[in-house]
């Protein structure tokens, strides 16, 4: 299962998919579609944090799920 959390970040909202992948994008709703696009054909969540760490809400997604 593939766990990939967006939180905010100095400038922007932080996509962290694994040490090393974690790239930056200046709207929230830009780093959800692009945890999206990393999470084709996979199962997992996507975790979305807010300023002080909760969770704010979870995206589930399935490789079932995936339309071509």
């Amino acid at each position: 299962m593939t766990g990939i959390e967006i939180k905010p970040h100095r400038n922007g909202w932080k996509v962290f998919e694994a040490p090393g992948v974690e790239p930056v994008f200046p709207e929230k709703d830009q780093a959800i579609n692009y945890a999206r696009n990393r999470a084709s054909f996979r199962s997992g969540e996507i975790r979305i944090l807010d300023s002080s760490g909760n969770l704010e809400r979870v995206i589930p997604f399935a490789e079932a799920d995936r339309k071509l």
